[in-house]
């Protein structure tokens, strides 16, 4: 049996989630935070585990402010720069749904290696 559940939203919300399109998420400053967000936990919970960063520039800030120094102060650099840049919005949340998603795969491996 499939059960589902309905929300009862105001008809304004309702007739704005109906209305959103692909391209209103993938140019939202909040989903750019989000996946910031994200991408700084995937990351840091990686390290923990052993990874590495493979991005040279962003190694290279690990090496001078340590693990979570140098991945804070990446976030915050990558939000100030895409913000002022608000046409590559769309490009930067792309390939950041790319970085969490292969992040999320080395994790997952990590787990399976972990407990075999």
């Amino acid at each position: 049996m499939i059960l589902y559940l309905r929300l009862q939203l105001p008809l304004s919300t309702s007739k704005a989630l109906n209305e959103m399109k692909i391209a209103d998420v993938l140019t939202s400053r909040l989903s750019f935070i989000v996946l910031q967000v994200l991408d700084l936990t995937t990351t840091l919970i990686a390290f923990h585990y052993g990874a590495f960063e493979v991005n040279p520039l962003v190694g290279r800030l690990t090496k001078i402010f340590g693990p979570i120094g140098g991945v804070l102060f990446s976030k915050v650099f990558a939000v100030l720069i895409i913000f002022r840049v608000r046409k590559l919005m769309w490009v930067a949340n792309l390939f950041y749904v790319g970085v969490v998603c292969w992040n999320t795969i080395a994790l997952l491996g990590f787990a399976y290696l972990m407990h075999r």
